[in-house]
């Protein structure tokens, strides 16, 4: 027979279990997220400030994403902060999670889109600008972005699975801890009308059972009554027959007149 104690043993091991999945899973969207941030470094080398190769790939940069390196670089930063932000928590956002990430995705949908990068020979100084800057070709770097965001997200979608699957665990136990503390309430309300019940029985028996030893009472009370009628009758018979013998032994007087 299954007790309490061991359904609640199973449910403690069965919460254990999917509290270990939702962390190994955040560990490695946190990996990814990681690999995405550094990836994103190489558009900002600080080693190369004032250099010839800063200045052509600002100017190849804004040709590729349509922007000035330093507004870009500067939203984009504090983008990466706001998804590392959600991604870290431990009480898990989907909405949020995927709201920061999809900020991010649009902010480098051209340069995902564009193709001034493939093979335009107008743009030969822009690629070799870029390249010295990053260390990348923009090919490979545009291919290794695209890479880490679908990690990034793959793994979000994943934290949110196992997140509602959790949620609805919790759900369902708790509904349980709800129906079983209805039926222990109804168990115990059916015991206390028997328990009222079997009282009342018990009182009707001991005042069925006080009636008839009264009555027995009553019934060896009343030969008692009964019998004084009978004294009075034989002492009046007695006192009768002695009056009726005096008559009786008193002669009569005759008048001889």
């Amino acid at each position: 027979m299954v007790t309490k104690d061991t359904l609640s043993s199973c449910s403690n091991s069965k919460e254990q279990q999917m509290q270990q999945i939702q962390d190994k899973a955040k560990k490695s969207c946190m990996v990814s997220f990681r690999q995405l941030h550094s990836h994103l470094k190489h558009l900002s080398q600080n080693d190369l400030q004032g250099t010839r190769t800063e200045s052509g790939f600002k100017r190849a940069f804004a040709t590729i994403f349509g922007q000035d390196i330093e507004t870009f670089i500067g939203t984009m930063f504090l983008n990466v902060k706001q998804l590392k932000k959600q991604l870290d928590k431990e009480d898990f956002q989907e909405i949020g999670s995927m709201a920061a990430f999809n900020v991010l995705e649009t902010q480098f949908q051209m340069f995902i889109t564009s193709r001034i990068y493939l093979h335009d020979e107008y743009v030969v100084m822009t690629r070799n600008y870029f390249q010295q800057y990053t260390k990348l070709a923009i090919p490979e770097s545009r291919d290794t972005l695209i890479q880490h965001m679908k990690s990034v997200k793959k793994l979000v979608d994943e934290r949110a699975l196992h997140k509602k699957e959790y949620d609805s665990w919790v759900n369902e136990r708790q509904m349980q801890t709800i129906e079983e503390k209805v039926d222990t309430n109804k168990a115990f309300d059916v015991s206390l009308v028997d328990t009222e019940s079997s009282g009342t029985d018990s009182k009707e028996q001991d005042t069925s059972s006080k009636s008839g030893n009264d009555a027995h009472d009553d019934a060896d009370i009343r030969p008692i009554y009964d019998k004084e009628p009978m004294v009075e009758v034989q002492t009046t018979a007695k006192i009768n027959i002695f009056a009726i013998g005096q008559q009786h032994s008193k002669q009569p007087e005759f008048n001889n007149k």
